[in-house]
């Protein structure tokens, strides 16, 4: 397997591996607590990554398999380009610039902690099993489009994009369960 390709797979265990210190174990209350008017609540971090999958996961799937088609094949070394470069550094944990998110990326404020939580563990199983699909692809001759905003990056920046991503909202809902207020809860539900 392409170094590039099992370096993402790392990087996607690791971030799955966080995930039951972030949002396991939570009651309705603490999954859909929101620190203030306009932030998000743990929960809405979760989903968010799940709508964002949702989103991303086909336009990968279609990518790679267009690149198989044409033979866009190497086995790298891949490297990001200075805008993929710049664009991973303000995105990854802790939070240097706050954006905000189209609606149509934004999860609704009540939400259940075992169905979102399901719902993540099968898109990012779905997740790994794209990114390892991409293995042998040439990633830099690869273009994705953006789905927040009018830009493309490689196939090989935009999997490092969506890691760093998850990573940055997996830490934000892990700074909501730090705040004053966060309730005190027991039993999952969902």
């Amino acid at each position: 397997m392409n170094a590039q390709i099992e370096g993402f797979l790392l990087e996607l265990t690791s971030i799955v591996q966080d995930m039951p210190g972030v949002g396991a174990g939570l009651c309705e209350a603490q999954f859909n607590w929101s620190p203030a008017p306009g932030r998000w609540s743990l929960g809405q971090c979760i989903e968010h990554l799940n709508i964002t999958a949702d989103r991303y996961l086909p336009l990968l799937r279609s990518a790679i398999a267009g690149a198989r088609a044409a033979g866009r094949l190497s086995s790298g070394p891949f490297s990001l380009n200075l805008i993929e470069r710049l664009f991973l550094y303000s995105i990854e944990p802790p939070a240097r610039i706050r954006v905000k998110a189209p609606a149509a990326f934004i999860a609704p404020p009540t939400l259940s902690p075992t169905a979102t939580v399901q719902r993540w563990d099968q898109l990012q199983a779905a997740l790994a099993d794209t990114i390892r699909s991409a293995d042998g692809i040439d990633l830099r001759a690869v273009k994705v489009r953006s789905q927040f905003g009018p830009v493309s990056f490689t196939l090989d920046g935009t999997f490092a994009i969506l890691l760093a991503h998850e990573r940055r909202h997996l830490w934000q809902a892990r700074e909501v369960r730090k705040q004053a207020g966060f309730p005190a809860g027991q039993a999952a539900g969902g």
